[in-house]
């Protein structure tokens, strides 16, 4: 069942929010700025993956979809490969004690964005949110992956 969690950990400098996860050891830097629009949730009951945090998207007190999502799979990299990974969606980020950890973006801008026609995107409404989301999506979370620590 999905939880709500808060984000664990203090600023490690006046630019940077911690993400620590105690159960599997892993840690995560985050602009600050994340700390207004995001929500972070955690699930345990997950198709492949034995666990899950999901960095959920907040604008104006309405969550939307995850702008990140971090995986623990219990499982050796050549399993994974064997199982496809490698060609999927889903990015391997590394390899420790018999956990792959990997991580997923979305694909496209939540479906709550688009006009009324569904036709395109309501850039006139949504502007500054899809502002927000592609920044964080495209610019910081290829920096906040690389910051990952493992235990």
């Amino acid at each position: 069942m999905i939880s709500n969690k808060i984000i664990l950990g203090r600023s490690t400098s006046i630019s940077k929010l911690s993400y620590k996860d105690p159960k599997y050891g892993f840690s995560l830097r985050l602009p600050s700025w994340w700390k207004r629009f995001i929500v972070v949730k955690s699930n345990k009951r997950l198709i492949d993956a034995e666990y899950g945090v999901f960095f959920f998207f907040k604008y104006k007190g309405k969550v939307y979809e995850e702008v990140l999502s971090l995986l623990v799979f219990r499982m050796t990299r050549k399993q994974w490969r064997k199982k496809g990974y490698d060609d999927s969606p889903i990015i391997f980020l590394a390899e420790r004690n018999g956990l792959i950890f990997a991580y997923t973006v979305p694909g496209e801008l939540p479906a709550d964005f688009l006009s009324k026609s569904k036709q395109d995107y309501d850039y006139k409404k949504y502007g500054r949110p899809i502002r927000l989301l592609k920044r964080m999506v495209n610019e910081d979370v290829p920096k906040i992956v690389k910051t990952l620590g493992i235990e």
